[in-house]
C-alpha cells in the first residue's frame, strides 16, 4: 500500500507542476475574477466562516470559496508540488492572509481546530487506499453543525470505458477489494501532455461504500444528487456543450457527476 502511495503522489507532483499552465484550469481567467467552482457547487453549498479543503490539488478551487462567503480557508494534499503551487496562487490572488496551505496524506492529517465547512471535489475518492479513514478526517475536522460538502466524478463512471448509442463498454470492476493499477498518459486537463510518471493506481470506492463511511463516522447526509455530464472528456464519445461540460453520446442518460451533502452533529 506504501508502493501505491508513494507512486501516486510521483504521478501528482509532476501533474501539479503541469496543470497551472493549462485552459482546463485557466488560472488566468480565475485571476481576472472568474470561478472554477460549477454552477451546481455554487447553488448547493455556502460556506461560513472557515473551510478545509481535502486533496485540494494546486489550491484553485481553495481559493475560489473566498469569494463565495469563506472567512479563511485550509487546504491539504499529499503532493509537496501541489501545495507549493497553491501557496504562490494565493500570494498572486491577493488571499496570501486568509489561505493556508498543507501538505499531508488525507487518511493521517489530524489538524489541531476544527472547521464550519469540508470541502471535497472531483478527481478525490478514488485516489484513496481507505475510505472509511478519509470519512473519519473529514468528521474530525468538522465543528458541531458543520457541513461537508463533495462534488466528485459518480462512482460507476470509472467502470466504463466507452459510450455509444445503446451500449456502455464495461472496462474496470465497480466492486473492487484492491487497487488497481494502470498506465495514465497525459492528463484530463491535457490529454497531448506527456509525463515521466504514467504508472498509477485507483481505489475503487461504490457510492453505498462513500455514504456509509461517512454516516459511520458520525455524518447526517442531507442529499445525494446525480448528474449526467462530466467537466472533462471521461471516455470516448462525448461531446462538449457551450458551458464546457461533456455528455455521451448515448440513449438514455448516465450519471457521471454526484454531489452529497453532509451535516456534523
Amino acid at each position: 500500500m506504501d508502493d501505491a502511495v508513494d507512486l501516486n503522489r510521483k504521478h501528482w507532483d509532476e501533474r501539479a507542476a503541469y496543470h497551472p499552465g493549462t485552459d482546463y484550469y485557466d488560472v488566468e481567467g480565475f485571476l481576472d475574477g472568474g470561478t472554477p467552482l460549477p454552477p451546481e457547487a455554487r447553488e448547493e453549498f455556502t460556506p461560513d466562516g472557515n473551510l478545509l479543503h481535502l486533496q485540494c490539488h494546486f489550491g484553485l478551487e481553495t481559493l475560489a470559496w473566498l469569494r463565495e462567503g469563506a472567512d479563511e480557508v485550509v487546504g491539504v494534499d499529499s503532493s509537496p508540488v501541489a501545495v507549493e503551487q497553491a501557496r504562490d496562487l494565493a500570494k498572486r490572488a491577493g488571499y496570501a492572509d486568509r489561505a493556508e496551505f498543507v501538505e499531508a496524506d488525507v487518511l493521517d492529517v489530524r489538524l489541531d481546530w476544527t472547521f464550519d465547512a469540508v470541502f471535497v471535489s472531483f478527481g478525490s475518492v478514488y485516489w484513496l487506499p481507505d475510505i472509511g479513514r478519509w470519512a473519519e478526517t473529514v468528521a474530525a475536522h468538522l465543528a458541531d453543525d458543520g457541513t461537508f460538502y463533495c462534488i466528485e466524478l459518480h462512482p460507476v463512471t470509472h467502470s466504463f470505458v466507452e459510450y455509444a448509442g445503446d451500449t456502455a463498454t464495461i472496462g474496470w470492476p465497480y466492486f473492487a477489494d484492491e487497487g488497481i493499477e494502470y498506465e495514465a498518459e497525459g492528463s484530463y486537463a491535457d490529454f497531448d501532455a506527456e509525463f515521466e510518471h504514467t504508472h498509477a493506481v485507483d481505489f475503487p470506492h461504490t457510492m453505498g461504500g462513500i455514504v456509509s463511511a461517512l454516516a459511520d463516522a458520525g455524518l447526517r447526509i442531507e442529499f445525494l444528487h446525480e448528474f449526467a455530464w462530466c467537466d472533462f472528456q471521461k471516455v470516448p464519445g462525448m461531446t462538449e456543450d457551450d458551458a464546457g461540460r461533456w455528455w455521451a453520446d448515448v440513449d438514455h442518460d448516465l450519471p457521471f457527476t454526484m454531489s452529497l451533502g453532509a451535516r456534523h452533529g
